[in-house]
């Protein structure tokens, strides 16, 4: 674990001797997760997690939530946060306390280098689409679905998606630019990623306003991407 020294102001004796219960959706494709069996293994959310809970000298535990779960195991307080995240992706942000934007990303497409780059979706008209399990897209992406403009196919992770992209059983895929770019430097293929975005996000973390101490753990996130060492966590998965 880094340790950092950040003040512990707020936080009471029987706060700190409380597990930290950090909250991450196991959809969420590498380097922000990265699963190991069932366990989550070295990626941004896992370092991200370590620091925070050193700086707090708390201990950590890390639980795996679905998409359409995490509003209850927040309301719930079966999970004391939770990161790469947005206000408009909740139905009642103003019940959580937000970080300042942690970093940013953006949804883009991914195709098959032998083919035609798309410069809108209208070039994609009829195109076997790859999406997320359980993920919500732009507006004008989610109307094209509607519509029978473009076939939406679920597909369980981002290494299964470019795979099937790459031996042409899919004609695009939508991923996250960091993600795609982490993939591909790792493991390169004839794929090609666009250069205009489907939609931005400004990613943060969140915490209930019921739950106490929920104010100075993000204080303490914030804290932590002002001194630069959240941005070192990211650089580490360039």
């Amino acid at each position: 674990m880094i340790r950092c020294l950040i003040p512990l102001v707020g936080w009471s004796t029987g706060l700190l001797a409380e597990p930290l219960v950090w909250g991450y959706s196991p959809s969420d494709p590498p380097p922000y997760v990265n699963m190991t069996g069932a366990e989550l293994d070295n990626s941004v959310t896992r370092d991200l997690g370590e620091l925070v809970a050193a700086s707090l000298d708390r201990k950590l535990s890390f639980v795996a939530v679905p998409n359409n779960r995490i509003e209850e195991a927040l309301k719930s307080a079966r999970i004391h946060l939770i990161c790469n995240t947005q206000p408009q992706w909740h139905s009642q942000p103003e019940l959580l306390h937000w970080s300042a934007v942690l970093y940013e990303d953006a949804d883009v497409l991914a195709t098959p280098a032998n083919r035609a780059a798309p410069r809108n979706l209208a070039n994609l008209q009829g195109a076997l689409v790859d999406t997320t399990i359980g993920y919500h897209y732009s507006s004008e992406l989610t109307q094209a679905f509607e519509r029978g403009d473009l076939v939406r196919r679920d597909v369980r992770n981002i290494e299964t998606r470019l795979k099937m992209l790459e031996r042409g059983r899919l004609d695009a895929s939508v991923d996250l630019r960091r993600a795609l770019s982490y993939q591909l430097q790792r493991h390169p293929a004839e794929i090609r990623v666009s250069d205009w975005p489907l939609e931005h996000f400004a990613l943060r973390c969140a915490a209930p306003k019921t739950t106490p101490g929920s104010a100075d753990l993000i204080e303490t996130i914030d804290q932590l991407l002002t001194s630069g060492q959240i941005r070192h966590i990211l650089n580490r998965y360039q």
